[in-house]
């Protein structure tokens, strides 16, 4: 945003974007180029340039200690919009020392022989990224876009919706100020978590000292990005096998929309799993050995293996005691928990999501237990005779799991680690 004769980027730039309008860009990297940037910024200011500021005010918050970064680029990038991510980070003195496909990264975290099918969403575009197996190792395939629907588009569309039903039940038009407008963009994330968590909502919007207040429910956000959402579904639909499961990882920038995850069923049969915040850099850091170059040569990796020996987190990245659970470690692996019930057993029933059991599995029953969702919680419920227990607690009817709880199934039995991957802030995914 350009405020006055001031560049602001970020944070700061989004929090005024719908104030100036017409003096805002939010394309520098997904149209990465050397063309000018046009009015009313300075005329020999570019995107790249604008992409240089964003990115050097990131590295700065970043550097001290820093002597190695991966640079996890999306696989929409040309070679030339690489080639100049790279003559970016050199410009802001940034040691790149490995360069490795965002989605490939993302899809390492993942415990699945299936094929898979990664989807990611941008500002002004969705990703669709397909990942398969050769031996031990993932390897990108393929990647395919729908450039007419975006995290902006869809914004968009939801906010002229909440406007309208301000404007129908209070004759109140949030859109007609732009600080009401900029207000709304800042309360929509949360506005769409609880819609998409409880079906309904209050929502609030202060203006002129009076408080405007309406009733939205979750069909009502639905309806409106209905187009997108099909959208969607039919790019995964266009890219699926017929009568072939496939795994759909799905990255955390799509999680919480209303209603989308019952869309996505239609995408036919699939194995969701909803990917944690940071994710990418977290499979980058598990695998950065086959991803760092040893020369100045710094191959773009879309390759990387798939089963790994142990899950341990790199150094810096916390498993968030306490907090709500993202992953179950079993036998040194960390499988996400996904959207739909997760079942462990010794023969859990076929096209089911979960964990077949093996090793001691004296006094574990074929369908043992169940971990679900419902709403922002994961709970357990036993199915078994010899029981679930966590934290040495037996499981009576159902149970609610936190990271750091000890889930034993049977006598002696096996024990699972519930876990939730974090940043290394603290901060854990919405």
């Amino acid at each position: 945003v350009m405020d006055d004769a001031t560049l602001l980027i970020g944070r700061e730039a989004a929090d005024r974007a719908r104030l100036t309008p017409k003096r805002m860009n939010d394309r520098f990297w997904s149209e990465l180029d050397t063309l000018p940037v046009g009015s009313p910024f300075p005329k020999e200011l570019t995107l790249a340039d604008l992409a240089f500021s964003h990115l050097n005010l990131l590295w700065e918050r970043l550097r001290p200690g820093v002597t190695q970064v991966i640079l996890a680029i999306p696989g929409t990038y040309s070679e030339r919009q690489m080639g100049l991510t790279l003559g970016i980070a050199k410009a802001c003195r940034m040691p790149v020392h490995g360069l490795v496909d965002s989605a490939v990264a993302a899809s390492a975290t993942v415990a699945t022989g299936a094929r898979l099918l990664h989807l990611d969403l941008q500002l002004h575009r969705v990703v669709v990224t397909e990942i398969g197996r050769l031996g031990a190792e993932l390897v990108r395939t393929s990647v395919w876009t729908a450039d007419h629907v975006g995290l902006v588009s869809l914004m968009a569309r939801w906010m002229r919706r909440i406007a309208g039903i301000f404007v129908n039940r209070t004759r109140f038009d949030p859109l007609h100020l732009a600080a009401t407008e900029q207000e709304m963009y800042r309360r929509l994330p949360e506005w769409l978590r609880q819609l998409d968590r409880e079906g309904g909502a209050i929502l609030e919007i202060p203006a002129a000292g009076k408080l405007h207040t309406v009733e939205v429910t979750r069909q009502d956000l639905e309806a409106a990005v209905s187009a997108e959402y099909e959208a969607i579904v039919h790019l995964l639909r266009s890219r699926k096998r017929f009568g072939e499961r496939v795994a759909l990882l799905i990255s955390d920038r799509l999680a919480g929309f209303p209603g989308l995850a019952d869309r996505l069923a239609d995408v036919g049969d699939t194995e969701r799993t909803v990917l944690p915040e940071g994710a990418a850099p977290l499979g980058a850091l598990g695998r950065r050995e086959a991803i760092l170059s040893p020369g100045t040569e710094l191959p773009f990796v879309t390759r990387l293996p798939g089963e790994p020996a142990s899950f341990s987190p790199p150094a810096g990245v916390a498993t968030g005691r306490g907090k709500r659970p993202t992953h179950l470690v079993h036998d040194g692996r960390a499988h996400p928990i996904p959207l739909d019930p997760f079942l462990l057993g010794t023969a859990i029933p076929d096209g089911s999501h979960g964990i077949n059991l093996s090793g001691p599995i004296a006094g574990i029953s074929r369908s043992h237990c169940k971990l679900y969702r419902r709403q922002d919680r994961v709970l357990v419920e036993d199915h078994s005779s010899h029981g679930s227990f966590v934290n040495g607690q037996r499981v009576r009817g159902s149970v609610e799991l936190v990271a750091g709880d000890r889930l034993r199934l049977g006598n002696p039995g096996i024990e699972l680690q519930v876990i939730a991957m974090v940043d290394p802030d603290g901060s854990t995914p919405d």
